[in-house]
């Protein structure tokens, strides 16, 4: 008696899935297994130093963490009115560690920072300015004193006699279009006749792409959506509203896409089979979504969104099995379960393996999502097929229901046209020759080229309004950047400065909008000494500071002023970031590394060409420059190389394994139907004008596998031409239902990947059923068809 027929392995796999699902059920209870972040779809930097990878990590942390928002209005009252509602809103949902709009700034620790830098972080050309022309600068101060309209530091003038106070400051708000507002507190940016007031809100540490907070894009909806009526715009970015815009879009196809495919396959089996009893087969579907959750959760840590619209879209590849069996007994009078059991199993164990071995190679890839998938679909397809063989011949204890008998005959005419077109083919040859001629004109057409904006649906609202901030506050982040090293703080500050002069003429060229490099405000130790020498010359020349000496003010108070700039102590970068005014530079500064070295971000925005930037990258002298969407490209290229070398590896595995089980000419053209099929489908693509993404080949090794199973399945010549032709129509046909619905999805990857699968499966079906033999009306084989 087989092991499938003895009741205790049945019971102890009921036992393993209960435990499995408590075990799931918990797992999601202790913390949320479902990510979000496109970025975790991707390989581990291991090639890159680790300044390298603690400056993507703070990049992604600067971009994807913050939120922007601006509240624009024609009235400055009414954008103030709306930003504190707005900041008070988002402050109550308690979703945010922090969201700065008024801002309150401590007076006198800005005084203590200020004096402190006062040496360390003014420009160099504002600097020379002052040396070259001392007494102007003492001047300024004189007219500050007498004019109640002049601008003024927060530095009383007793303190700042050269004015640095005030340099201070335009440094720290790096000059541009964003200003504070000393009456309201806020800050502003004023373009033509509107006033748009600034607001950052900050995601807690472990929130962001990765773990997207619930109720986020809801709090923006409604934010949105309740200033309509007060006349005001808002704006917002951030990598988190995109992150959880995907992650609704994801969860809500993932549901939809599930119910619509289950239904309609459902829906069909009931209208062929006219039984209740065929919803049994919802049964191995719920098992094998199951172990594929719970494989993939405990091999990764969690289920990207991905991973989960694609998973649940293998319903229609779960039921191959149980419909191969169920279809035996289309036409059998006197139908047995077991043996009928027995036949199928054997036929799909075999394809079954080589689908495996497809998924294995996958594994050998670098990108998380395919293996992800890969772990997904081989426990969903082996558990799917463990259930069929082991619990559900228990739900099927009499004879199956009968087809509907206008259905069996369709289904026979059908394949019999097949099998009319197929000898009318291989008789003429001319139609075989233009077939294979469509297909290499379309493999020649084809598009491969990958892009990581490929595998994502990223909404035009948001980067429109992403966009329009950009330009409102010229700060246009990118995912390229340049990482520095050097042996000390010097010599950092050293090469970013000379490396900026060469950015300097690329943004003149208009290659690129602007950077923000940490030289842009702090000086070198050498810079800072002579500046303190420069103050002693300028000290020795009473001349200097007449103007002053003539309002009144004691030549000894000046003469103290520039003693205290002598004496100031030299500032290292980590001293002159501790402090507000180098919030800004903050995040740019990298630290020590473990090798002994230290590191920096110079960041760059509005790219307009990327060869100039290139250019300037020098390895074997500390300065990397980052591309991050072209190294994805390019690994996008190499892993898509990779993964069609391990499909034809695949296919001399299979090739070996059908040759065994029934002879090589047997098993060339059996092999033939995946083959054909993945060629026919990459043709499609290319008149079709899809490129061919990485979502798209992994698909086609899906294909590999359906279409092994169908050619295998048409191969069993213990089964009557019907029952074959039964059992491979009604699995394509369920397939072909689950897999075009994914090729609706507004997320482009998962739209490619459902495509193909559809595309392939038609025609592994069209070329499956060419192998099959004639059949009389009844069904029974006609071998010299």
């Amino acid at each position: 008696m087989p092991f499938y027929r003895k009741r205790v392995w049945a019971g102890l796999y009921l036992l393993l899935i209960f435990f499995v699902a408590a075990a799931l059920f918990y797992s999601f209870l202790q913390q949320n297994r479902l990510d979000t972040d496109l970025t975790s779809l991707l390989p581990d930097d291991g090639q890159n130093t680790q300044a390298q990878q603690m400056a993507k990590m703070r990049m992604n942390q600067r971009m994807n963490r913050d939120i922007v928002v601006l509240v624009g209005s024609k009235s400055p009252d009414k954008a103030v009115e709306a930003a504190q509602i707005i900041q008070q809103k988002w402050q109550d949902s308690h979703i945010f560690q922090s969201v700065t709009g008024k801002l309150e700034p401590d007076v006198a620790a800005l005084q203590a920072s200020m004096q402190r830098l006062s040496l360390a972080v003014v420009s160099e050309q504002s600097w020379r300015n002052i040396i070259n022309q001392p007494k102007e600068a003492f001047a300024r101060q004189a007219q500050t004193l007498v004019n109640p309209f002049a601008e003024r530091s927060i530095l009383p003038v007793d303190q700042d006699w050269l004015g640095l106070g005030n340099i201070i400051m335009h440094q720290a708000s790096q000059d541009g279009p964003v200003y504070y507002n000393v009456q309201t507190g806020w800050l502003n940016i004023d373009d033509g006749d509107t006033t748009w007031v600034l607001l950052r809100a900050r995601l807690p540490e472990k929130a962001g792409l990765i773990n997207v907070p619930d109720g986020l894009l809801n709090v923006i909806h409604d934010t949105q959506a309740s200033l309509v009526s007060q006349d005001v715009q808002v704006l917002m970015a951030g990598g988190a509203i995109f992150a959880a815009e995907n992650k609704a879009t994801g969860e809500k196809e993932s549901q939809y896409m599930s119910i619509l495919g289950m239904g309609l396959t459902f829906l069909l089996l009931l209208l062929l089979f006219r039984s209740l009893r065929i919803l049994y087969l919802l049964l191995p579907l719920a098992v094998g979504i199951l172990f594929g959750l719970a494989a993939t959760v405990m091999l990764f840590g969690h289920i990207h969104i991905l991973t989960l619209v694609v998973g649940t879209s293998l319903m229609g590849v779960l039921l191959d099995f149980p419909l191969h069996w169920l279809a035996s007994g289309v036409i059998q009078q006197q139908w047995n379960r077991w043996q009928a059991l027995h036949i199928a199993a054997k036929a799909f164990l075999l394809s079954l393996i080589i689908t495996l071995l497809g998924y294995a190679a996958l594994l050998i890839t670098p990108l998380p999502i395919l293996q992800q998938t890969a772990i997904f679909s081989a426990a969903a397809l082996i558990s799917a097929f463990l259930f069929s063989l082991l619990c559900l011949p228990a739900f099927f204890s009499t004879t199956q229901a009968y087809i509907y008998p206008q259905a069996l005959s369709a289904m026979l005419s059908f394949g019999k046209f097949i099998v009319r077109k197929r000898q009318i083919m291989v008789q003429k040859k001319w139609p075989v020759l233009l077939i294979l001629l469509l297909i290499g004109g379309g493999l020649l057409r084809l598009n491969t080229q990958d892009d990581i904006r490929q595998w994502a649906n990223l909404s035009p609202q948001w980067m429109a309004q992403a966009q329009k901030i950009g330009l409102l506050t010229q700060t246009m982040p990118s995912g390229q950047y340049f990482v520095l090293q050097a042996d000390n703080d010097d010599e950092l500050l050293l090469k970013s400065r000379t490396l900026g002069k060469s950015l300097q003429e690329l943004v003149i060229q208009k290659q690129l909008s602007g950077f923000q490099s940490l030289d842009q405000w702090v000086m070198p130790f050498s810079i800072q000494k002579q500046r303190q020498q420069d103050v002693s010359l300028l000290s020795s020349n009473t001349d200097n500071w007449r103007d002053l000496v003539n309002l009144g003010i004691d030549d000894h108070s000046i003469r103290d002023y520039l003693t205290g700039l002598q004496k100031l102590p030299l500032q290292t970068i980590s001293q002159s970031l501790d402090n507000e005014l180098g919030t800004a530079w903050q995040d740019l500064y990298l630290g020590k590394m473990s090798n002994g070295k230290v590191a920096a971000i110079i960041s760059l925005s509005g790219i307009s060409q990327i060869t100039g930037l290139q250019k300037l990258a020098d390895k074997n002298n500390g300065i990397y420059f980052v591309n991050n969407v072209q190294a994805l490209n390019q690994l996008f290229t190499h892993t898509r190389n990779q993964a069609i070398a391990l499909k034809i590896a695949s296919y001399l595995v299979a090739i070996v394994l059908l040759a065994y089980a029934f002879g090589w000419r047997k098993g060339l053209l059996m092999l033939a139907v995946p083959v054909l099929s993945s060629l026919a489908c990459l043709a499609v693509f290319a008149y079709a004008g899809w490129p061919l993404s990485l979502f798209a080949i992994f698909g086609l090794f899906l294909v590999t596998a359906i279409g092994m199973d169908y050619a295998i399945y048409v191969s069993v010549k213990q089964m009557a031409v019907a029952e074959r032709l039964a059992g491979v129509l009604l699995a394509a046909t369920t397939t072909m239902i689950s897999f075009a619905i994914l090729g609706f999805s507004a997320t482009p990857a998962i739209a490619s990947f459902g495509r193909s699968v559809a595309l392939g499966v038609f025609f592994s079906m069209i070329l499956a059923l060419a192998l099959l033999p004639g059949a009389d009306n009844r069904g029974r084989c006609n071998e010299s068809v």
